[in-house]
């Protein structure tokens, strides 16, 4: 039941944006419990692992809006070897996760981009098969 909470806490603590990134991550990781640091250790490395996809599939969908090849290596979803170095590292500092907030916030700014970019396009197509 703690464990649920601290995990409502944390979807809260993204919720909330940047502002408060800080203070906030500081204060709840203080409240962890000492043996929940391997739960806490494969939660961020599945996170990352879905962050760095996440950001693959807007690249090649933002590709494919533009009429452009994907990008094979990200459709085929390879990853180098200096992405999942950095994916396994266990840096739970402020500042390994306030910049983990940053990208997840620039994610969410990237997905609000695409759905515009194929929303428009959806637009211009039945607009030019209405015309047709």
């Amino acid at each position: 039941l703690q464990n649920q909470r601290q995990t409502g806490e944390t979807f809260s603590l993204l919720d909330q944006g940047q502002g408060a990134e800080q203070s906030g991550l500081q204060a709840l990781l203080s409240r962890w419990p000492l043996f929940d640091l391997t739960v806490i250790d494969q939660l961020f490395k599945e996170m990352s692992y879905c962050l760095f996809d996440l950001k693959a599939l807007c690249s090649i969908l933002n590709q494919r809006a533009q009429g452009k090849e994907p990008n094979l290596s990200l459709l085929l979803g390879i990853r180098s070897m200096n992405c999942s170095a950095e994916e396994t590292e266990n840096d739970h500092s402020p500042e390994a996760l306030t910049k983990k907030l940053s990208d997840v916030c620039q994610l969410r700014r990237d997905i609000d981009e695409l759905r515009t970019t194929i929303s428009d396009r959806y637009a211009q197509d039945m607009g030019d098969n209405c015309v047709t």
